[in-house]
């Protein structure tokens, strides 16, 4: 799916041209009516969609409804539960600690938690350019059945750590969530306090992230919408369930309009400069030489023509991307979050890539 994912991006229309206002009312037109038929075609609840670029907010929309039950329309200001798109704030925070504390990547789960004598050997192994990259083959709790939201990080290890890996570390690229359970403990760690704490002030807080707030469906969340999937052919609530130790994975509520001001501060260079950022965001290679389907912690791809993609989805309703050329300097996003559809025939990640090409064959 991913591999099909780039080359529809690359296939529908990529070309190297320059974004100008003149013609903006026609290419976001272009763009809604898309969405229009996409919505109607796959059925989704509601939608919030927003288009930057050079990192500039250049045309935001909302669709559909809030809440299907209570059929409260969709606005912009609306909190989504984003699912694994916490991963990026996770990657970020994570990368500014160890540049505070001239740690490295390549350091092991031992390194940073020395004194963790509950964690089996073959994981204090693991460096955390691995778990990052989700290149480690950790056995996935999800495997398991052991979904995210555990009644404490114990539990989790406890139960997987008789289990086998999934692979050599650093041979397959395998999306993995007990990875980023660690990745919250070394978090912890360098921070000195809880994540949570940590999240709340050094990046919700200092970027005025007001809707940021972590939590599964069952915390009373404000302004957030209700998520719905297709169960048997009725719709249901989807109960994205989500506990703190998997919180740094998945489990960050957060509007569209704070999710772009997050992302603006990121590449306004605020938070990372560019160097961490490029190394962040570069395909980490597989022992084969392969590209894997991921950098540190985002979602990555080179596409041919000098195009990149980072990004992440998020509980297959929602998708972030971010797509810029190497040659030309190009720079696009496409925010894309959805409370659910009756059929997701075409992914959200299918659909924000066909949003961009939009963009660039029109410019």
């Amino acid at each position: 799916m991913k591999k099909q994912l780039a080359i529809l991006f690359l296939i529908t229309g990529l070309a190297g041209k320059c974004y100008t206002q003149e013609n903006n009312e026609n290419v976001f037109s272009k763009t809604d009516a898309y969405l229009e038929s996409t919505i109607d075609s796959l059925k989704i609840i509601g939608l919030n969609y927003a288009i930057l670029i050079d990192n500039e907010v250049v045309h935001q929309k909302s669709f559909g409804s809030a809440h299907a039950q209570l059929k409260v329309p969709m606005t912009i200001d609306k909190s989504f539960p984003v699912a694994s798109i916490s991963k990026l704030f996770s990657s970020v925070a994570l990368h500014k600690l160890l540049s505070i504390h001239k740690r490295d990547v390549s350091e092991t789960v031992e390194d940073f938690l020395p004194n963790r004598s509950d964690l089996p050997e073959s994981w204090r192994k693991l460096s955390l350019k691995q778990l990052l990259s989700h290149t480690s083959g950790i056995p996935d709790q999800i495997d398991y059945q052991i979904f995210l939201a555990p009644d404490s990080e114990e539990s989790v290890i406890e139960a997987l750590k008789d289990k086998p890996f999934s692979s050599k570390p650093g041979t397959e690229s395998k999306y993995n969530a007990t990875g980023f359970l660690l990745i919250r403990a070394i978090i912890e760690k360098l921070a000195n306090q809880d994540f949570e704490s940590y999240m709340q002030t050094e990046y919700f807080d200092k970027f005025n992230l007001n809707s940021a707030k972590y939590g599964g469906f069952k915390k009373v969340i404000p302004n957030r919408v209700t998520c719905y999937q297709n169960v048997n052919g009725n719709l249901e609530m989807f109960p994205l369930n989500y506990s703190p130790p998997v919180y740094a994975g998945a489990g960050l509520n957060i509007s569209i309009d704070d999710l772009v001001k997050w992302f603006q501060a990121l590449q306004d260079g605020l938070i990372l400069n560019k160097d961490k950022l490029k190394e962040i965001w570069t395909p980490v290679k597989l022992t084969n030489g392969k590209d894997s389907y991921f950098g540190l912690g985002w979602e990555s791809y080179n596409l041919q023509g000098g195009y990149r993609m980072v990004g992440h989805g998020g509980a297959g309703i929602s998708s972030f991307r971010h797509y810029w050329n190497e040659h030309t300097n190009q720079n696009i996003t496409v925010i894309l979050l959805t409370n659910g559809a009756h059929d997701w025939k075409v992914r959200p990640n299918q659909i924000n890539s066909v949003i961009a090409s939009i963009i660039i064959e029109n410019e």
